[in-house]
């Protein structure tokens, strides 16, 4: 199955390349969108992330569920709503949006809400962004944990499952499956829905939550929490974080689009300037890196002939991968022992 995961690599960048072609002519600029809608896509698949923690595979049927649950997230979906989730949690930062109004009070209110349109990185050099910035990562480092550590469950079932006659027998009719889940995954493909009790969780507003509680919103726990009601647990393979983090210069334009739309909020200004958060949430690197996982599970479900390997693909693609790219906002800091996060003026 190694081996399986390692084949699909080259053949998914060349239809990325290929999907890229076809559809570049074709898109203009992103359309405007709301932010409590935006996120309901990204609490959708971490809802389904906490349904595959805990539901079991017994047989054929749960196995096409659970590849059903990690295969409808399209991913410019998933794109603007992971960033949309990070600009409301930015938002809560008490320094930040201090920061933000008094740059407004001093540089005027318009000239702060175009400076952050334009060059999402400005929002961040304001006095309070190395609070925000460490409460993104941390909250990203969090939410990365909690998918990859769904994965090892399912990576290691897949190996569990060769042992069980219906996991190890052929699976029929693989190109059919592989067409329904590049269907679900398809733009209106799924429509995101949430359970009653998750809802209300995501309606919060600048400076509405105690950012010490690891259990709201943004926290490490939040996700656990809006399923768990009064008896929330760690993941249970997620290690102490014993060191800090810092900005992963490569991937660091997604704090800034997160911090910029979180400065617009704390100005009251996201309704007037929908198309600019619009244009913000949609991240491009964030959107390739979803894509290519997308594009994996679909080559190593192709390649898969058991069932128990397409077990192997949902833990690889449609969680590991899709954990992995949002954790890779942040580095390990060798440095952070001796002294603090400094923001986005990171060397190196």
């Amino acid at each position: 199955m190694r081996s399986l995961a390692v084949w699909t690599t080259t053949a998914a960048v060349a239809l990325m390349g290929a999907a890229n072609a076809q559809t570049a002519p074709t898109e203009g600029a992103p359309a405007a969108v709301d932010l409590p809608s935006a996120i309901t896509a990204y609490a959708a698949y971490q809802n389904d992330v906490s349904d595959l923690r805990s539901n079991g595979v017994g047989n054929a049927i749960q196995l096409e569920e659970a590849l059903d649950r990690v295969a409808r997230h399209n991913r410019d979906s998933l794109t603007r709503g992971w960033i949309a989730y990070g600009a409301q949690t930015a938002a809560q930062s008490p320094a930040f949006v201090q920061g933000v109004r008094e740059a407004a009070a001093y540089y005027g209110r318009d000239a702060v809400i175009w400076a952050v349109t334009v060059d999402p990185s400005y929002a961040r050099g304001l006095r309070g962004g190395p609070e925000v910035t460490r409460m993104l990562l941390d909250s990203a480092n969090a939410d990365s944990a909690r998918i990859v550590a769904t994965a090892d469950r399912y990576q290691e079932l897949a190996y569990s499952l060769q042992r069980q006659r219906w996991a190890n027998a052929v699976a029929p009719q693989q190109a059919a499956r592989v067409q329904r889940v590049r269907s679900l995954g398809a733009p209106g493909g799924f429509t995101p829905s949430l359970p009653s009790e998750v809802s209300p969780r995501l309606s919060v507003t600048p400076l509405s939550v105690t950012v010490s509680d690891p259990t709201a919103y943004g926290g490490r726990r939040f996700w656990d929490a809006v399923r768990g009601g009064a008896e929330v647990a760690e993941v249970a393979s997620t290690p102490a974080i014993t060191h800090q983090f810092r900005v992963n210069a490569t991937r660091g334009e997604a704090l800034d689009r997160m911090a910029a739309v979180a400065a617009l909020q704390a100005l009251d200004a996201t309704e007037s300037h929908q198309s600019a958060v619009g244009r913000l949430i949609a991240d491009p690197r964030s959107r390739d890196c979803f894509e290519m996982a997308q594009l994996q599970l679909y080559q190593c479900m192709s390649a898969a002939r058991f069932r128990y390997e397409n077990a192997f693909c949902l833990g690889q693609h449609g969680l590991r991968d899709i954990g992995t790219c949002i954790g890779a906002v942040a580095q390990p800091d060798a440095s952070a022992a001796l002294t603090p996060i400094v923001g986005n003026r990171e060397e190196g």
